[in-house]
């Protein structure tokens, strides 16, 4: 069995179309970046114009659903607040504004806009996960700067004010999003465990011989290829489990 280790995105979309790329045009790029006052980071730009608009992205995954969906998270916050404006002026009105004293969104409604970074920072959220729970996106203060591929963040708790640092760069998290929408949306070999053992050993529940010496997991994610099957495997490893999924490109179609 021969394999090739650690596939970059441009491979991974060449295994599973060929040269039939489907991306966004410039225009409606430049739509969605005077939208959230910013350009994009060029690492994620390029993804956009060159294959944004694939159908294995498409398929499950709201991340790649449609640029009209990338917010500033402060927009998102606005939005949320004017939704809860009329129970917090009831809540002052009445007196009972200590139920809402340990919320983050009370805090912002009281503070002018400028002041909000005290609370939160600003994020422009490019995505969410499979279940709507945890936003990704990229710290505004980064764009602003022309970081060309800053690191992505993820939100905690179902909400937009706690972020955690989710990634370096942007190619390996759109790696782990691409395996993610194929594990979601595809009926493929796959084996979860939530006992952190020896990736070889995970590999071998689905019949895969690999040298885990040679794999590379970034951030999250790391990948390999079997060339004379033809199938790629992608590794997950996580806090609370690890995942191995195996891909054949008959799989998809």
């Amino acid at each position: 069995m021969a394999i090739k280790y650690n596939l970059s995105l441009h491979e991974l979309m060449d295994f599973l179309y060929g040269q039939d790329y489907e991306g966004f045009t410039e225009q409606e790029i430049q739509a969605v970046e005077h939208k959230i006052g910013v350009k994009l980071p060029t690492a994620y730009r390029n993804f956009l114009l060159k294959y944004g608009g694939n159908t294995i992205y498409n398929a499950f995954n709201d991340l790649f659903n449609s640029l009209e969906d990338i917010y500033t998270s402060y927009q998102i916050i606005d939005d949320i607040l004017a939704d809860l404006e009329e129970d917090f002026k009831e809540s002052i009105r009445t007196g009972n504004q200590e139920e809402y004293a340990d919320n983050p969104y009370f805090t912002l409604w009281q503070l002018p806009r400028e002041e909000w970074h005290t609370i939160t920072q600003n994020y422009v959220l490019i995505g969410c996960d499979p279940e709507g729970i945890a936003y990704e996106g990229y710290l505004l203060a980064d764009l602003l700067d022309g970081n060309p591929d800053p690191p992505l963040y993820l939100s905690c708790d179902d909400d937009f004010i706690e972020y955690k640092r989710w990634s370096d760069s942007t190619e390996p998290f759109l790696i782990e999003m691409l395996g993610e929408s194929i594990f979601y949306h595809r009926s493929i070999d796959s084996y979860d465990s939530t006992k952190h053992i020896p990736i070889k050993e995970l590999f071998s529940h689905i019949d895969a011989d690999i040298d885990d010496s040679q794999l590379n997991v970034n951030g999250h994610i790391a990948t390999c290829f079997d060339t004379a099957s033809e199938k790629v495997y992608f590794y997950f490893e996580y806090k609370t489990f690890q995942r191995v999924l195996c891909v054949c490109k008959a799989d998809l179609h």
